[in-house]
């Protein structure tokens, strides 16, 4: 696994992390707003695995050295990754943790 590194942007209360895992993606948004305490009782994260890897190492002309680099580089937030992810219809899992 590789270090988590956090991206700069996203909503007040919400924060990005996005790691190599077992050589797949993950990029997780935790919200700990008062929105999500109210709605789920509790912080969210979602949290995709990216699992067609060469796929997006080939769109995004990266390799497993320079992936979380350039995505840092590009992307500010959960959202707009798993926006270019389905642009390009790179495939992924969405886990959703209610308890996080």
């Amino acid at each position: 696994m590789t270090a988590k590194i956090k991206l700069n942007g996203g909503l007040n209360k919400t924060v990005t992390w996005i790691w190599l895992d077992n050589n797949q993606l993950k990029v997780e948004y935790y919200d700990f707003s008062e929105d999500a305490q109210n709605t789920f009782g509790n912080d969210i994260a979602y949290i995709l695995t990216v699992n067609e890897m060469d796929k997006l190492f080939w769109v995004s002309n990266q390799n497993t050295d320079t992936l979380i680099a350039w995505l840092a580089e590009n992307f500010q937030s959960y959202f707009e990754i798993k926006q270019w992810l389905e642009k390009n219809k790179i495939g992924f899992e969405k886990e959703i943790d209610s308890w996080a």
